[in-house]
């Protein structure tokens, strides 16, 4: 807290300030805080204002009679005066009351809020995989149970004890959260302070006018002011380290206050503002050697960007180009302000925004900047700016083809992805807001009734004919010639995510709720669009690249699978389903489970599924056994053949030869635990919601019992003499299903309540086999009865 003075200030605030005077604020300081005396003064003051208030129109009515009335004479011209000072003072004391009271109001609820938060952090730091201590150490809550700065540095070193990736991911996205939350705690108190000490700064005990009536107009005022130092700093030919030093600390103060972004932005110009950040780049080493935090820089003026550039509403009431969405871009100041910034971002796209010399190697446009500005943001993008953005990039790659073909990005690779425009804006949406990437796949369009918005941006990316999209080319200096780029990632995630509502990679907790129309929408489509031509996705197609895609969004929706290749309706949960081709489903899985990515996701999701779903059946069942095996054989019957197509891809087709290379198999093995994981979480998290009786058996434990077993199963041994056993295992794929199906059948039987007899878990687990070998060999052997 800053070291302020001014006339009671400091005795005053040194009183009720949870924090001492001079201190830093930590999280132990916040978490610890008392608050009770802060809140005694806010309540006392709540009491005084209201006293207050009556002098308050008596002043101004003494006031008024004073200079309304016929008094004349010399007393009245010296009394009327002091009696217009004496009013003043009793209102001036009510205002400043009103003014005491909001700021130590506003003071009090930011630090509760924050206390509030670290507390729910420290309850629920397992879904980060940590455990937060009460003094804010994050350590993580599987072995070895180090600290997050341990975890950075081994992470670095080829030596010690570490945690896995997503462990590290999620530990660093806590430590982030927490610090946002001390940061506001800060913030706060930096506010209070010096709002009080300009309210109380004048002496000899005069009132006066507050210059900030209420907390909301100190921090607008703060953010003008540091708004403007930013402004000053940036527009300087020739940068200090001290400029660069203040300037990240402005933004990481207000970046995420959009009248400090949108000053900052319109005041320099968008141009300028691009080519500040393409500017902190060429200073990068300069700073780096005095200790600069560039990425915190780099992050602040990404977050700035993207506070600039949110449009009001959502894509469901505000779509763009929907009469809602004009409206407020031809009506309105912010809407006029907003529609220039993407007008000046659109001017500069595809030109070069700084040029520190004429024969400098960066070739980076202003698109680019402003895409680096996106992906160093923490700040979701705005859905809307997403869609716009995207789609204006589309309209130039339209209108000038090739567009994207120049490298102005090279990472020593034949072409680097960041190239494209596009497909990298794509990436990003998927990375940070996967509702932006839905809407903006959603083939129904947006919004509703005459502010509906249409788009055919699937047909676009990934349907076939003229009216499809022409990825980037790179040219082969070796030939002389072009050649398409090989493969779009920001596509291949941006279809997953819309497809499953998730990020690739990540999990569902327990605010899951389950698919959204939408996304079950661009899932079918996207399915049915490969599965009408599988020869599109096979080794050297155009988009071979999406085959793991492809596989991922099948593992999501795997009931809808069994249905499209069998017929079968074995779905549970309650999420909205895509309609899978049933012509056309077997031979989209057969090309897909010749990838060993693909075919890792279906086979983890298949098995997962078959143990989920006997324990729904045999867990929610009334008791009458030739009904559970009816529908336990039917289930199991889909899971084997999905199986036996599996496992005849694998042996027949890839697998051998991606099992030798190390590479591939953790990749593999990788697929399988997420694929597992997140089949079980959206299991346990949805089906627990739903209306089935007796689910209650899916608890923890179970979750627990069913990975350890689906884990064991599948692991590879990465070691050369682990080849001819993994190989082996493939061979015995029958067998290793049935074993799940009939350990499935007898967990379930062990923890329901119902009266079930050693011979009715026979019947149903002799179903289980019986009907699993069936399909599994028709899987296996010859076409599904549906081909």
């Amino acid at each position: 807290m800053p070291d302020w003075t001014g006339a009671g200030a400091g005795s005053l605030f040194s009183t009720i300030n949870p924090f001492p005077l001079g201190a830093n604020v930590t999280y132990e300081s916040v978490r610890n805080a008392d608050l009770s005396t802060l809140g005694n003064t806010v309540s006392s003051l709540d009491e005084l204002v209201s006293k207050l208030a009556t002098l308050d129109d008596d002043a101004r009515n003494m006031e008024r009679m004073a200079w309304a009335s016929e008094w004349r004479g010399e007393n009245a011209g010296v009394t009327k005066p002091v009696v217009e000072r004496t009013a003043n003072k009793f209102i001036a004391a009510h205002e400043q009351a009103q003014s005491l009271h909001s700021i130590l109001q506003s003071f009090w609820s930011d630090l509760y809020e924050c206390q509030e938060a670290l507390e729910r952090y420290e309850q629920n730091a397992e879904h980060w995989g940590a455990h937060l201590s009460p003094d804010g150490t994050i350590r993580s809550a599987e072995p070895p149970h180090i600290t997050l700065t341990q975890a950075r540095t081994v992470d670095l070193m080829p030596f010690g004890e570490s945690v896995p990736p997503e462990t590290l991911e999620s530990m660093n996205v806590l430590a982030h959260e927490i610090a946002r939350v001390i940061e506001t705690a800060a913030e706060s108190d930096r506010v209070a302070a010096r709002e009080l000490s300009t309210l109380m700064s004048r002496s000899e005990g005069q009132f006066s006018a507050p210059r900030s009536p209420t907390m909301r107009d100190a921090a607008d005022a703060q953010a003008l002011e540091d708004a403007r130092a930013v402004v000053d700093l940036g527009s300087k030919e020739d940068k200090t380290t001290a400029d660069w030093r203040r300037m990240g600390e402005h933004f990481g103060l207000h970046a995420d206050d959009p009248l400090f972004a949108q000053y900052v932005i319109d005041s320099l110009g968008m141009d300028a503002y691009l080519a500040l950040g393409q500017e902190l780049d060429y200073a990068a080493t300069e700073l780096a050697s005095a200790n600069v935090d560039i990425e915190s820089i780099r992050t602040g003026m990404g977050n700035t960007f993207v506070t600039a550039m949110q449009p009001p509403g959502t894509m469901e009431t505000h779509p763009p180009g929907s009469p809602a969405y004009n409206a407020w871009i031809q009506e309105t100041s912010e809407g006029r302000a907003y529609q220039r910034r993407l007008d000046a971002l659109n001017a500069i796209g595809t030109d070069v925004p700084y040029h520190p010399t004429p024969f400098s190697p960066d070739r980076r446009t202003g698109y680019d900047i402003a895409l680096d500005l996106l992906e160093a943001a923490d700040l979701p993008v705005d859905d809307q700016f997403f869609y716009q953005l995207t789609s204006d990039l589309i309209d130039v790659e339209l209108e000038h083809p090739g567009v994207w073909d120049q490298e102005r990005y090279s990472d020593g690779t034949p072409r680097d992805v960041r190239n494209d425009a596009v497909d990298r804006l794509l990436g990003i949406g998927a990375r940070n807001n996967p509702e932006a990437v839905t809407a903006f796949f959603d083939p129904d369009g947006n919004g509703s009734g005459q502010d509906h918005v249409g788009n055919n941006h699937l047909d676009y990316f990934i349907g076939e004919g003229e009216g499809g999209r022409k990825p980037p080319r790179v040219f082969f200096e070796y030939s002389s010639t072009f050649d398409f780029s090989p493969g779009s990632p920001g596509l291949a995630a941006a279809l997953e995510t819309a497809a499953t509502g998730l990020t690739p990679g990540s999990q569902p907790g327990p605010d899951y709720t389950g698919h959204s129309p939408a996304n079950a929408r661009i899932a079918e489509q996207v399915w049915n669009t490969f599965a009408a031509d599988p020869s599109r996705i096979t080794d050297g197609g155009a988009f071979d690249y999406l085959t793991p895609t492809l596989g991922n969004i099948g593992a999501e929706y795997m009931s809808d699978v069994y249905q499209g290749i069998t017929g079968a309706d074995i779905e549970y949960g309650s999420s909205p389903r895509p309609e899978f081709n049933p012509e056309h489903t077997q031979r989209l899985v057969s090309e897909l489970a010749k990838n060993a990515e693909a075919n890792a996701s279906l086979t983890s999701a298949n098995q997962v599924n078959l143990q989920i779903g006997i324990d729904r059946i045999i867990s929610s069942g009334d008791g009458d056994i030739t009904g559970m095996r009816l529908d336990v054989g039917e289930l199991s019957r889909s899971s084997g053949l999905l199986a036996g197509i599996l496992t005849e891809a694998r042996a027949t087709e890839m697998y051998e030869s991606q099992i030798s290379s190390d590479e591939s198999r953790n990749r593999v093995v990788d697929t399988v635990n997420t694929w597992t994981d997140r089949a079980l979480n959206v299991a346990i998290y949805e089906v627990l919601g739903s209306d089935f009786p007796g689910l209650a058996s899916l608890t923890d434990a179970v979750k627990g019992d069913i990975t350890s077993w689906t884990f064991g199963l599948l692991k590879v041994d990465n070691s050369d003499a682990a080849e001819a056993a993994a190989m082996d295992e493939i061979e015995r794929s029958l067998n290793r299903h049935k074993e799940i199906a009939e350990y499935a059948v007898d967990s379930a039987i062990d923890r329901v309540e119902n009266d079930f007899t050693a011979r009715d878990g026979q019947r149903l687990s002799s179903s289980a086999q019986t009907e699993l070998d069936t399909g599994y060999r028709l899987g296996y052997i010859k076409p599904s009865p549906n081909t």
